[in-house]
This record gives C-alpha cells, structure tokens and sequence, in this order.
C-alpha cells in the first residue's frame, strides 16, 4: 500500500493528485550517502465508492496508461471510465 486520496466526482468527472515522494538516502559508495530517486509507483488503483459501496475498480499501469505532464506530473494516456450504480451516467 502507499500513497492514497480521496476525491468527490463533480460534473460526471474528477481530477486528482496524489504527491509521492521519489527521495531517499541510502548508502551508494562505500559509506557516502547520496540522494537517489528510487521510488516510483508500479499500479496505480482507482475505486469508485459511494459510502461502504464499491462500484468499480480500475488498475492501471503507471509505464503503460500514463504519461509525463511535466516534471513532476503524470496524466492519463486516455480517457477512463468507472461505472456506479446502474441509474447514474459513467464517471470519466
């Protein structure tokens, strides 16, 4: 598990940002410690939920399904669409 946030759907549609830190000091060269970036999400899992009510989950491959923004910024190669509840419109 590791970075998570929550979002309220406006419109039929969200956006959000989720901050990871990629910093990390570990010993590199024989006891000198330098910054390194080593730390990069994999998966990226999104849930669509109306209170205890899961209605769909998408898993997404950070290398395949996004692209960067800037530099430090991913977004989505395309559009997703999560399905809730049979009376509701899809959430993009």
């Amino acid at each position: 598990m590791g970075e998570s946030g929550d979002v309220t759907v406006e419109g039929g549609s969200f956006r959000i940002q989720i901050p990871f830190l990629t910093q990390s000091r570990a010993p590199v060269l024989i006891g000198t410690l330098l910054e390194k970036c080593d730390r990069k999400p994999k998966t990226v899992v999104v849930t669509l939920m109306e209170g205890d009510q899961e209605y769909d989950r998408v898993s997404l491959d950070l290398a395949m399904d996004f692209k960067i923004a800037d530099p430090s910024a991913y977004a989505l190669r395309s559009a997703m669409l999560l399905h809730g509840p049979p009376s509701t419109p899809p959430i993009r």
